[in-house]
């Protein structure tokens, strides 16, 4: 999430907006598998100049929930498990392999790190990198098309990482006209207002106004909306193992939140739908459990489209939900309680014919 906490030192020391004619922003769940500067597939953005924001991305054609944005490789990724100053090391000779005009397009990036009155590699790498989060003490990425996308408090776009494909998505989130601004997110959404207007000025030195969201008159509700979306998120997993029913009717209200707000982020709703699936497994309950697995499969789509892992694995729960881990252990753990069972009938019964 926040590439601030990566790097707990960095300090502003002069106020910037996020995106500067020059300068850019990077969402990178990325991994180091070489270096492209190429599309991966046609584009249908224009990155332009936009009132108040600098630069930004603007879509050239209608795009449906779950249709392909961007999907773009890193340029510089970092990876390591080695503690201390290793991730430097790394980064400066993924650095040192560019070409000189792929240097010149990383200078261009914004680096709101700035201790000096200069720039630094190491600013521009994590004022526009974020961790990908595949086991690795150090696993970040920096791309350049997308540090072009601006921040929303509620994104037409969903950012995913495909590690198969060593690749950063940005899919539609919901209906899109041509002529619209193309939204990522930089911050945690299920935030009030002002406490994710807070952050992104701490950490990117800008005051958010989006318009579907800190644009508008002041909202409780809406801040309640949000609050509520993360405690649920949070009780569901720690809840929901010990109390399925209770885990059920979290994750139902939490489905609603997301549609009250507007908030069309298809991986929650998808990693919520899997949490449903176990609940239901734990239950016994296979046909519930394959229709939870099958609504997880179509958010999973919308978010990773097809060749996704995590799509292809949900589409095989849907098909075949004791696979499933959870109904492994559940059944085995149902098997070995039999057998603790039997065992102590047959030794009371040795015992009382002991005893006759």
């Amino acid at each position: 999430m926040l590439r601030r906490a990566l790097v707990p030192s960095c300090k502003v020391v002069f106020p910037l907006q996020r995106h500067p004619p020059v300068d850019g922003w990077v969402r990178a769940c990325a991994s180091k598998v070489g270096k492209v500067l190429e599309p991966l597939h046609e584009h249908h953005f224009r990155i332009v100049e936009v009132d108040g924001r600098g630069l930004g991305a603007i879509a050239t054609k209608d795009f449906s929930p779950g249709e392909l944005v961007l999907a773009e490789r890193p340029i510089i990724g970092v990876r390591t498990n080695e503690g201390g100053d290793a991730w430097e090391a790394e980064l400066y000779r993924e650095y040192d392999k560019l070409t000189v005009e792929e240097q010149a397009e990383v200078w261009k990036l914004h680096d709101v790190c700035v201790q000096k009155p200069e720039k630094s590699l190491e600013g521009i790498f994590f004022t526009n990198c974020i961790s990908r989060g595949t086991g690795y003490r150090w696993d970040m990425g920096l791309m350049l098309k997308l540090s072009r996308f601006n921040h929303s408090c509620c994104p037409n776009l969903e950012q995913s990482w495909d590690e198969d494909a060593g690749q950063a998505h940005l899919v539609a989130a919901e209906p899109i006209k041509a002529g619209e601004e193309l939204f990522t997110h930089y911050v945690e959404l299920r935030l009030p207002r002002e406490e994710r207007r807070k952050q992104l000025h701490e950490n990117y030195r800008f005051w958010c106004d989006c318009a579907k969201a800190c644009a508008l008159p002041e909202d409780v509700e809406s801040d309640n909306r949000r609050t509520e979306m993360k405690r649920l998120d949070q009780e569901i997993l720690k809840t929901g193992p010990k109390n399925p029913e209770r885990g059920l009717q979290m994750v139902r209200k939490l489905l609603k939140l997301y549609d009250q707000e507007g908030l069309h982020m298809s991986s929650w709703r998808k990693r919520n739908c899997l949490s449903a699936m176990e609940f239901s497994l734990a239950r016994s309950d296979l046909p519930s459990a394959m229709r939870w697995a099958r609504k997880g499969y179509d958010f999973a789509r919308l978010a990773h489209g097809s060749q996704h892992r995590d799509t292809k694995w949900l589409l095989q729960l849907s098909k075949d939900p004791s696979s499933h881990p959870a109904f492994e252990y559940r059944h085995e753990g149902i098997r070995n309680t039999a057998m603790y069972v039997m065992g102590i009938t047959i030794l009371i019964g040795v015992w009382l014919y002991a005893s006759e």
